[in-house]
This record gives structure tokens, C-alpha cells and sequence, in this order.
């Protein structure tokens, strides 16, 4: 609990060390108005399993209020876990300034953009600073839970409702960076290279191994000629990455999220369980390039079986449709993109969607693990990795995304 100057006390040792030093009276300010003082902050860890590679801290604040009486209000602190391995990576890839960029500069111009041209717009929960700057890295953001936001559900998939939900607040997104780029220019080389840039080839290297998923995979029925294809893959899959993630100034590019995938999608709901708001969170590996990347990423990792291939083409043109009206509404000055543009770009770009079936889905996939964390994910040999790819559920859909991804000539990027 908190002395009443609203600074934070706790014996966890989990939490920061810096963490008691942090006043919030700003960030309460701009969430609730004037106040009397801060009566306590209790931090809250997420539960192990929850993140991959960030400490999340639920921050409970008790304040009274100009009349004395009592109001409570939360917020979520993102920071780095005492894991000086998972600090140095981060650090290293520069996830933090990223994301403290994205929710403190580009999405605020993001909405304004839309703002200007008459439309409410809301991609992300609000962001706040610490009253002082404790040379730390960290985010700061409303609690979405109070306003009963919620992931859809992880293991089933996200509905055709739901999926179109997204694909429309992605869709705003993408067409606002592309917007974004002409009104304030190019974005940072922190977006257009992002973490693929030859300095980072042996993380590259350690994080996208595919010796455990290959192992399986050669034992999956009627799956030799794909194997056969991917056998080798590693000696080449990283220098396809570098190359791919170029960005090519001929095309229609945007901002991708990076990781739009089920738990970074939040959705809130009506009394009728209709979905209200759609919002993104966690944006330390947004990149700049061809949109494909964004798709793949959320329909092949987070749509419900049943419509991941069956819906894909038509989840394509839902979201371009979309992309279209916004980029207009935007007064969008280059020629606005084509339907067979992006699909070609779809094409180009199938090493994108090997890599999400064969690294983000078996995670996507998995049933809660208090292992389940990127740095457990890592080693190829790891228990970890032998639950993600010997789960009978990833089994059975990979059966069918397999040759789907092969017919349409997706796997040949060798």
C-alpha cells in the first residue's frame, strides 16, 4: 500500500525495484479530474502466462476526492522483467521506445488525422507518464477491464463477427499511417527496418529456428513433399526475412501492428452482447511495409477454424473495402490501391504466412502454461516447444493449412 503522496510500497519481488518511487497524480488527474491526494496504490502482477516478454502490473489507486469522498481508479504499467537476458533483448530491439513513440506521438496523430476530417476515432487504450522520469522503460496505459473490455476467446478463435470488427479498426489504422506519411513524412528507421536488420541476423536466427516445428512435421501424414520443401529452410529463411522486409517504395505501404493477434485485440460489448469498441494494445513491433503482413498475421492466427481458409479471400476484401473509404475520408492524394495489387502482394509475401502458422499459431494454439513466455519459446528443444507442435489441435488445422498455403504457392520462397 501507498503513503498518501500516492507513491507505491511492496515486498513482491517480482516488481520493479523502482517501482515505489513512481508518483501518479498527473495520470489520475487526466482520468478523474481534480482531487484531494492519493490515498494508496497496490500493484497487481499479471499472472505467469499471461505475457511473452513484458511485466505487466495492474496498479490499483484509491483517491479521495475534493468532497472526501473515496474513488477508485486503475491503471496498467508495462515494464521490463527483472530477466536481465529478456532486458538485454529488448533493449537491444529497442521495444520500449517503440511502443512509447507509437502511444505518445503516432497514434495520437493517428486519430486527430480523423478527427480533422470529422470522424471519432479510437485505436488504443490512453496513455499517461509518471510525474517524474525515472530513467526507466516503460508504458503507462488506462485499465481497459473497468470498461469490461475483453479478449475474444484465444483457443476457439475469433468469429466472423469479430474478425470483421478488426479487419475495419485495421483497416482505419493502415490507412491513417499511409496518411500519416504525407502529412509529418517518413517514419523512423525504427519502423522501416524495425528489428530486421542485418545487426540482429543471430537473434533473428535464435527466434525463428524451425528444427522443433520441422521435427514434427515429418512425422504429420501425407506432409513428405512439404517437408521435403522446408527441410532446409533454416539455412535461408532469415536472409529471405531481411530481404522481404525491405520496404519497396513502388508499392502501397502502411504501419502493420506487428502482433495483431487474439490477446493484443481487445472488444467491449452492449448489455446484448453486441461488440461496441474494438481497441490494439501492445505495439513494440510495429513495422512499415506491404499490409499483407498484418493479415496474415491476424487471419491465420486468430480467426476460427472454420473461416481461416474457408473466409480468407473474402476477409481480404472486407478489409480493403474498408481500407478504401478510410484512405478517402483521409483525402488520401496517391492513386489509392488495387484489390489485385494487394492480393498480389499476398503472393509476394508468403514466407509472412509460414511464419505465422509455424511460430505464432502453435503459441496462439497452446493451452495455458505457466512456461508459456518468449524466453521458454526460444529453445527449440524446450518442453515448451514440444507441447506447441505435438498439440493435437495445431495438428489437425495444419493438416488443412498446410496445402492450402502450398496450392497457392506460399511455401515457395526459397
Amino acid at each position: 500500500m501507498s503513503q498518501a503522496n500516492g507513491n507505491v510500497e511492496s515486498k513482491d519481488s517480482n516488481l520493479p525495484p523502482w517501482l515505489p518511487r513512481i508518483s501518479l497524480e498527473n495520470a489520475v488527474r487526466a482520468q478523474i479530474g481534480d482531487f484531494e491526494k492519493i490515498l494508496s496504490v497496490t500493484p497487481q502482477c499479471s499472472s505467469a502466462g499471461d505475457n511473452y516478454s513484458t511485466l505487466m502490473i495492474r496498479l490499483l489507486v484509491e483517491v479521495e476526492l475534493i468532497d472526501h469522498s473515496a474513488k477508485s481508479v486503475s491503471f496498467v504499467l508495462k515494464t521490463q522483467h527483472n530477466n536481465e537476458v529478456m532486458a538485454a533483448i529488448l533493449n537491444k530491439l529497442k521495444l520500449f521506445q517503440k511502443e512509447e513513440q507509437m502511444y505518445h506521438n503516432i497514434l495520437p496523430k493517428f486519430e486527430k488525422l480523423y478527427a480533422d476530417a470529422g470522424k471519432t476515432i479510437q485505436f488504443a487504450p490512453k496513455a499517461f507518464k509518471i510525474d517524474q522520469d525515472l530513467g526507466e522503460d516503460y508504458v503507462l496505459l488506462e485499465d481497459l477491464h473497468p470498461k469490461s473490455f475483453k479478449n475474444g476467446n484465444r483457443l476457439a478463435g475469433l468469429n466472423l463477427e469479430h474478425m470483421q470488427q478488426v479487419l475495419e479498426k485495421l483497416a482505419a489504422f493502415h490507412a491513417a499511417s499511409a496518411c500519416y506519411v504525407e502529412h509529418y513524412g517518413m517514419f523512423s528507421e525504427d519502423f522501416t527496418v524495425g528489428v530486421f536488420s542485418e545487426t540482429n541476423r543471430q537473434l533473428l536466427q535464435e527466434f525463428n529456428a524451425s528444427g522443433a516445428f520441422l521435427a514434427q512435421l515429418k512425422k504429420w501424414k501425407n506432409a513428405e513433399k512439404i517437408y521435403d520443401k522446408l527441410a532446409n529452410s533454416d539455412e535461408y529463411l532469415v536472409d529471405r526475412l531481411l530481404q522481404n522486409q525491405q520496404v519497396s517504395m513502388k508499392e502501397f505501404n502502411v504501419l502493420n501492428h506487428g502482433d495483431c493477434w487474439n490477446y493484443n485485440i481487445m472488444f467491449q460489448y452492449d448489455a446484448f452482447g453486441k461488440i461496441k469498441e474494438t481497441l490494439f494494445v501492445d505495439f513494440q513491433v510495429g513495422k512499415y511495409g506491404s499490409p499483407a503482413n498484418d493479415l496474415y498475421y491476424l487471419i491465420l492466427s486468430s480467426a476460427a477454424p472454420d473461416i481461416k481458409i474457408a473466409k480468407f479471400d473474402y476477409l481480404v476484401r472486407y478489409y480493403f473495402d474498408h481500407l478504401i473509404d478510410n484512405l478517402k475520408l483521409l483525402q488520401y492524394h496517391r492513386p489509392l490501391p488495387k484489390l489485385k495489387n494487394l492480393h498480389a502482394a499476398l503472393l509476394r509475401n508468403g514466407l509472412a504466412a509460414y511464419m505465422v502458422v509455424s511460430k505464432v499459431l502453435p503459441v496462439v494454439m497452446l493451452e495455458k502454461t505457466d512456461n508459456g513466455n518468449l524466453e521458454n519459446c526460444q529453445n527449440d528443444d524446450s518442453k515448451v516447444k514440444a507441447a506447441m507442435y505435438t498439440n493435437q489441435k495445431y495438428v489437425q488445422i495444419m493438416t488443412d493449412l498446410l496445402p492450402w498455403l502450398d496450392n497457392r504457392g506460399l511455401l515457395d520462397w526459397k
